[in-house]
């Protein structure tokens, strides 16, 4: 303590450090709590990228938040949970874990990637796709994934991987897998009630229908992803026009099914502003 105040004159000045000295005192004895019981995976090879698993352990209720990270090569992307009219959608499968409850799996807000072949809903650089679980045991639990993942450059392949952690890997420290579970999390398009955005939907034609978003302030350029049942093949909607609050949309709905009449079907529309996004079922 006595280093603090050395050389220190003016009254305010030693303050302002003693308070600076206690501050960095917090903050490392909070990163010294949070980095505990984490881990990682190796990295595993993709062809067009590279994946691993990070987990994060709660020793006082034995939860598990993790993290699936993708590492794609410039020029490659990946699929979305909904990949429209064609696509692999990410398949996380843990069924092969021991003494451990898998929890869901969620998505990031997605981004349109527009290649030759058509337009998509996916991710390009890095994703992290959070997921939640239970170890069941504090012994010979193991955190066991079966990846299956579409990944695409001017062709689209199947990449699979199999990436494991096991319990003794999390009774270990990573600050790493810690600040990716965080991130990751935030990244989660937040789900809100559709009185929080009004939704107007208006069939233009067979093939067509105008989807009109008014939001409570402005936002910026937004992407709209439709999703509806699985034999829809819906592809991204297209901006039409925006003003301040509102946005209107053109939804391309000639893949479903012939005689569907659309608006008797409940769709999760998913709205994205730069790297957040919403999500609101209609």
């Amino acid at each position: 303590m006595e280093s603090i105040f050395a050389n220190c004159v003016n009254p305010a000045t030693c303050y302002r450090r003693l308070a600076s000295f206690f501050g960095a005192f917090v903050v490392l004895f909070i990163v010294q709590l949070t980095v505990s019981n984490a881990a990682s995976s190796q990295w595993h090879d993709l062809g067009g990228g590279q994946v691993r698993l990070l987990a994060d352990l709660d020793p006082s209720t034995n939860k598990i938040s993790g993290v699936v990270e993708i590492k794609l090569k410039k020029g490659w992307s990946t699929y979305w949970r909904y990949p429209g009219s064609s696509g692999i959608p990410p398949r996380f499968d843990f069924s092969k874990s021991l003494a451990y409850e898998a929890g869901e799996t969620k998505f990031p807000a997605p981004s349109l990637i527009t290649q030759e072949y058509g337009s998509y809903a996916g991710y390009k650089n890095k994703v992290m796709f959070p997921f939640e679980g239970k170890l069941l045991a504090t012994t010979g639990a193991e955190i066991n994934l079966d990846l299956l993942i579409g990944i695409c450059s001017e062709v689209c392949i199947p990449a699979t991987a199999q990436l494991t952690i096991k319990n003794n890997q999390l009774m270990q420290s990573d600050p790493e897998a810690v600040m990716a579970v965080s991130f990751a999390k935030i990244t989660v398009p937040k789900v809100r009630d559709a009185e929080d955005i009004i939704i107007s939907r208006e069939q233009i034609d067979e093939n067509d229908i105008y989807i009109k978003t008014k939001h409570k302030k402005s936002f910026g350029k937004p992407s709209m992803f439709v999703e509806g049942p699985h034999d829809w093949y819906l592809t991204p909607a297209e901006l039409v026009s925006q003003e301040e609050n509102t946005a209107t949309f053109k939804l391309d709905v000639s893949r479903a099914p012939k005689g569907t009449h659309v608006f008797k079907h409940e769709l999760r529309y998913t709205i994205v502003t730069g790297t957040s996004g919403i999500e609101i079922l209609r």
